[in-house]
């Protein structure tokens, strides 16, 4: 057994595949204008963007402790991220902006709104394109899913930091800063009488998921070898600490169950599932096409088109764009990643 994911040979591109269906299945009940699902007091979307950062924390940690070094590590996470999110302004800007504006397309091309979408580049988050889908049962939003992109990258930035200091390597580490997230959410959200409630965090709560799935990836020479024993005890503690813990982490205790499951479940190689991966990593495209997607096709039927039938259209539309969008961009990008260095132990992972 593998100390790491030294190939595609795991579960992980069938995992990410469901994250990102999770999120365009929940968002296609916004947009439709119809009232979200919970599961366990969570929408669909939040389960597959805790699963995105809980992978993306384990196995880009990985990914520093193979080769601890600043500008290669920051070189693949742009590589990674830019060429799909550049793709992404530019389609929205360029051909889904003139298509469905309002606007005549000198007002449109002139508007500061228009100019300002590109503030998307780098990582300052727009929404709103001038007299795009201002009339959708979720207006104006074009597409939404980008608030995250932001809050990913400052957890890269954090890892490298922590690493340039020798601290991922110490073990120990990551799960302390782990209890420490969680007790700054408790405490961040337990306001006395006199005190409001402050406005929830995602940064701080998606944070937490991505050390989750750091500190799995330095503890995972342990349980790797015992994969069912250690998602047990886990589910246990995180039960216990459901039934007796403090309010605010307790109410984060499913979605902790599931990023841990899903960690450890990705490091296996399920039969087929662990093929996933085999024509493309689809799964980044999808979250990032999708939404556009969804608007327009509710903006071209006028809302007058079934929910199945919106929500396949999506999920094909958005899928072929990642496709193009892998072959054509991510990964020809990903071919100037800088040489790895290779680990004392010999180890090279895909992230």
């Amino acid at each position: 057994m593998h100390d790491a994911p030294t190939s595609r040979s795991n579960n992980f591109d069938a995992l990410r595949l469901v994250a990102a269906l999770l999120v365009i299945w929940g968002h296609q009940f916004a947009i439709m204008g119809r009232s979200v699902p919970l599961f366990w007091h969570n929408e669909p979307g939040a389960v597959g963007v805790v699963l995105f950062f809980a992978i993306s924390g384990y196995l880009v940690t990985i990914s520093w402790l193979a080769d601890p070094h600043l500008l290669r590590f920051a070189a693949r996470r742009a590589l990674r991220i830019w060429p799909g999110l550049i793709a992404a302004v530019l389609l929205c800007v360029g051909v889904l902006g003139p298509l469905a504006s309002t606007l005549p397309a000198a007002e449109y091309w002139g508007h500061s709104l228009t100019r300002g979408y590109f503030a998307n580049l780098w990582l300052d988050t727009r929404y709103v394109l001038p007299g795009v889908f201002d009339s959708n049962p979720f207006p104006s939003s074009v597409n939404g899913p980008l608030w995250t992109i932001p809050l990913e990258v400052t957890c890269y930035v954090a890892l490298a930091i922590l690493g340039a200091l020798g601290l991922v390597r110490t073990r120990f580490i990551p799960p302390l800063l782990l209890l420490t997230l969680a007790a700054a959410l408790q405490w961040r959200y337990s306001p006395t009488a006199d005190e409001l409630m402050p406005a929830w965090s995602p940064l701080l709560q998606y944070a937490l998921f991505f050390t989750l799935g750091a500190s799995l990836a330095c503890w995972r020479a342990v349980w790797l070898p015992r994969r069912l024993l250690t998602a047990a005890v886990l589910v246990a503690l995180l039960l216990l600490l459901r039934l007796m813990g403090p309010a605010v982490i307790s109410g984060q205790v499913p979605l902790l169950v599931i990023a841990t499951l899903g960690v450890i479940w990705g490091t296996a190689a399920t039969p087929l599932l662990h093929r996933a991966g085999h024509w493309g990593d689809f799964s980044y495209g999808l979250y990032i096409y999708a939404f556009p997607v969804q608007q327009l096709i509710i903006w071209v039927f006028a809302n007058q088109i079934g929910f199945a039938a919106a929500l396949g259209l999506s999920i094909a539309g958005a899928l072929l764009l990642a496709a193009l969008s892998w072959h054509l961009l991510e990964k020809p990008a990903l071919a100037f990643k800088p040489r790895r260095v290779p680990s004392r132990t010999g180890t090279s992972v895909q992230t």
